[in-house]
């Protein structure tokens, strides 16, 4: 019975972590995207470019 909930309990770790993680990756693409007013993968400047969302 102590391994199970140590098992549940390890596993609601690991989960845990990668959703913060997962979290604190898309907060800084939100971030970037106001920064520059350009999507993430996209740094050409030009003001035409298909990717801008302007």
């Amino acid at each position: 019975m102590v391994l199970g909930a140590a098992s549940m309990l390890s596993t609601a770790a690991v989960g845990g972590a990668l959703l913060i993680a997962v979290a604190l990756i898309i907060r800084s693409m939100w971030k970037k995207k106001k920064k520059t007013g350009s999507c993430v993968g996209c740094s050409c400047g030009y003001s035409d470019c298909p990717h801008s969302s302007r």
